[in-house]
């Protein structure tokens, strides 16, 4: 369900004058001390705080004892997706002696980038991308040679420049260097190796065996695919506090200047933050935590002295 946000213009003091025995002033004879308007709350009280877990406001300083399914209704995985989750299994490949040009019709055919190099035995050999056929003779796109690199041939490097763009079977033109992934790697290590080493797919290999291929527009479908999990029994607002408050911890530089409370699955949440960023991840973070059917959003950005 989607949350709903509320705005408030409901005035936020930061700090009220304390006795220091916890109440507030009542006359200047008193001592008196500054305290934070989240101890100002908890210490002055709350009408609706003490009401039973079943339909009742808790402040985020006193959360009531976690259910035993706490953890069935945090709403995160306990088991990430993997390669084998989203990869595609039947594979189109080459053999290390398909000719240039039925590569290229086969990636202008099927709209692929990129199609994995087998050898006989079925071992991935290497993969053959668009940019390893862009420079060909065929089409007159073969690297020219600068006048220092004729004054200083390199011959081994000519020679291999030659058959990449003159090369007329797939062992001639293929990458030989590939980063690959396993079924049982998680989607995060995936993301990560993609960005790391600038490539839109990895073969999927068991042992020297190719078994798959996972690319971006794969990780975009499961996206696609993702529903949020559905609960037999709804979280309790005890449930719904805990986790709420984990991932503030987690996302605010000073969770405790941020107060939470729940009632009836309806978040309040007031306090000061950082900047806008803060602000908005937090209330992403309320979006996505399970059970929360709405959102009151009363937080604003602290002045720069306050720390």
């Amino acid at each position: 369900m989607n949350a709903n946000f509320r705005r408030t213009h409901e005035p936020l003091s930061p700090h009220l004058l304390l006795r220091r025995d916890g109440f507030p002033a009542s006359n200047g004879s008193d001592p008196i001390t500054l305290w934070p308007w989240r101890l100002r709350r908890e210490a002055v009280g709350n009408p609706d705080q003490g009401v039973d877990p079943s339909g009742n406001k808790h402040q985020s300083g006193h959360p009531a004892a976690a259910p035993d399914n706490a953890s069935q209704t945090s709403g995160r995985s306990a088991h990430p997706g993997t390669v084998a989750d989203v990869m595609t299994r039947d594979v189109v490949s080459v053999s290390t002696a398909t000719p240039v040009s039925e590569i290229a019709n086969i990636l202008a055919g099927k709209r692929i980038s990129a199609v994995p190099v087998v050898d006989v035995d079925g071992r991935l050999a290497g993969i053959v991308s668009e940019s390893d056929l862009i420079r060909r003779a065929e089409i007159g796109t073969e690297r020219r040679r600068s006048w220092w690199q004729k004054v200083f041939p390199d011959a081994q490097a000519t020679a291999s420049d030659y058959v990449r763009t003159h090369g007329r079977k797939a062992q001639h033109v293929l990458t030989p260097r590939v980063v690959t992934a396993t079924e049982h790697m998680t989607l995060a290590n995936v993301a990560d190796l993609m960005e790391k080493h600038r490539v839109k797919r990895l073969p999927v290999v068991r042992g020297d065996d190719l078994v798959g291929i996972v690319s971006r527009s794969d990780l975009v479908k499961a996206v696609a695919r993702h529903h949020a999990p559905l609960y037999a029994d709804p979280p309790t607002d005890d449930a719904i506090l805990r986790d709420l408050m984990e991932r503030v911890d987690a996302l605010s530089p000073a969770p405790r200047l941020i107060n939470i409370s729940v009632h009836r699955g309806n978040a309040d949440i007031a306090g000061l933050v950082g900047s806008g960023a803060e602000r908005e991840a937090i209330l992403v973070a309320a979006e996505n935590t399970p059970g929360v059917r709405s959102i009151q959003d009363r937080l604003l950005l602290r002045p720069r002295s306050i720390s």
